[in-house]
Formats: C-alpha cells, sequence, structure tokens
C-alpha cells in the first residue's frame, strides 16, 4: 500500500478518526462479552465441554476481535508517513 502525503492537520484528522474507529471496534467486543455472559451465564448448555457462556464469549469473543482488526485496517487505517508533512503545509508554516 503506498503511504500518502497528508498535510499536518489530515494526519490529525485520520488519526482521530483511527483512534474512534478502534476504541468503537473495542466496545462492541467487550459489549458481546459480557452479553454472551449475561445471557448464557446460567445456562446448563455446553460445546466442546465448556459451558457455552464461555464458548461465545471467549473463543467466540476471539473471532470477532480478528474479524474487527481486519476491518478496521481496510476500511480506517491509512498508510502515511509520520515525519513528512505535504509540500504546501510546510511553506505554510516556514
Amino acid at each position: 500500500m503506498p503511504t500518502r502525503k497528508l498535510s499536518y492537520r489530515e494526519k490529525f484528522l485520520v488519526m482521530d478518526r483511527e483512534a474512534l474507529a478502534t476504541f468503537c471496534c473495542a466496545l462492541l467486543i467487550t459489549l458481546f462479552f459480557w452479553a454472551a455472559i449475561f445471557c448464557f451465564g446460567d445456562s446448563e448448555l455446553s460445546l466442546l465441554s465448556f459451558p457455552l457462556w464461555f464458548v461465545l464469549s471467549c473463543l467466540c469473543g476471539y473471532l470477532l476481535s480478528i474479524v474487527g482488526v481486519v476491518i478496521l485496517i481496510k476500511r480506517y487505517f491509512v498508510n502515511f508517513d509520520l515525519d513528512e508533512d505535504a509540500k504546501e503545509e510546510q511553506h505554510d508554516v516556514q
């Protein structure tokens, strides 16, 4: 993936968007984890000799986190160099 040239301001906007998307993904995974425990904590059902709440919260939560990270990388993260600003922004600062 090629490196994009962004101005100083654009870099912070991209980083803010990436941070917000990452926070939302982490919140979704946490909610899934606790919902699985809350909904199936008292259940006698089991899968692979583990209680169903454990399989859903831990094993399926792990798979959900992998899918979440792939989506974050493909849709929200931008490849740019932190050290270099776009040419038009450098002239404004000097």
